[in-house]
């Protein structure tokens, strides 16, 4: 299960379900992907993204808040670099996957049981990636908010040519008269297109012209209904992500059976490995990628954007 039970100063972080996992994968084979040198999956025009997950300041929610920025820069340069490595392909991007709005147990002056980041606590992460290189991914759990209505107060961060969105439906709770954490959150195809249409129109508005990504967080296939629904938008690149821990061979059997060729027309993958939750180990680069087998069974398709926590 993975560990969001913290206390702070301003509230009670709530646990989340022990939960199957389940995600879809991207749309070239490892070696395709090392023989191709430029792919135009993702608006950097390199061929994967590997991003330490977190929120700033809180070590319980993952490596990104273990660290200080400037000792941070490293450990992710070097864990991109383990991908070059494995790989052979150089076009490795790293990058920070921050936790933006963060679901609590209390719901708050607004009543949606999310906590937002401080401008002045996200900026300097999105300035050192500038400066070094890297990719920025704004996430966003959900609490009683519409995906649509969550991404609204960080549109505004588009502007940086680094920075793309990734919405989380585990903590879901539209409509309901529980807290986040005591069921397991879903949202639909439709609401996926709202986002990606919210994400298009600002970009529009603004004269952002680079193509940005968005995540999809899911392990279990219910948490994204009606996925036929789902539309290609021209500057928008969608990844569904992997975001569940277990064996190796669970998460690839999972991985590679929710994999189709009419997904992958729409949809781009996404692994996510934990560091101490994924038993009995966490995968290797080359287990990640489809190099390598664990227990007779390999990854078909390799992913777009690997994230740890």
């Amino acid at each position: 299960m993975k560990n969001m039970n913290i206390n702070t100063k301003l509230a009670k972080v709530i646990m989340p379900l022990a939960v199957s996992l389940l995600g879809l994968t991207s749309t070239l084979s490892a070696l395709e992907m090392r023989d191709e040198a430029k792919a135009t999956q993702l608006p950097t025009k390199n061929e994967l993204i590997v991003a330490y997950y977190g929120r700033p300041g809180v070590k319980s929610l993952g490596v990104l808040g273990q660290y200080s920025l400037e000792k941070l820069i490293p450990v992710v340069q070097a864990k991109a670099n383990e991908y070059k490595k494995a790989s052979g392909n150089q076009n490795v991007v790293p990058g920070f996957d921050i936790i933006y709005g963060l679901a609590a147990a209390d719901p708050g002056r607004d009543k949606d049981y999310i906590l937002p980041l401080s401008s002045k606590k996200l900026m300097p992460y999105i300035d050192a990636a500038q400066k070094h290189g890297f990719a920025v991914f704004i996430d966003t759990q959900l609490g009683t908010m519409r995906p649509h209505e969550a991404v609204q107060p960080v549109l505004k961060y588009l502007k940086h040519d680094n920075v793309h969105l990734a919405i989380d439906p585990e903590f879901e709770v539209y409509g309901l008269d529980v807290r986040p954490g005591k069921v397991i959150g879903h949202i639909t195809g439709e609401d996926v297109n709202r986002v990606q249409a919210a994400m298009s129109d600002h970009m529009k508005k603004n004269g952002i012209t680079e193509k940005k990504i968005l995540v999809v967080h899911m392990f279990r296939h219910t948490m994204v209904k009606n996925k036929n629904s789902i539309k290609k938008y021209d500057n928008i690149n969608l990844i569904f992500n992997l975001d569940g821990h277990g064996s190796p061979k669970l998460k690839i059997d999972i991985y590679n059976g929710i994999y189709t060729k009419e997904t992958a027309d729409k949809v781009a993958g996404g692994f996510k490995l934990f560091f101490g939750e994924d038993k009995p180990h966490m995968m290797t680069p080359k287990q990640v990628m489809g190099l390598e087998s664990v227990s007779g069974t390999k990854v078909k398709e390799a992913p777009k954007f690997i994230n740890y926590q």
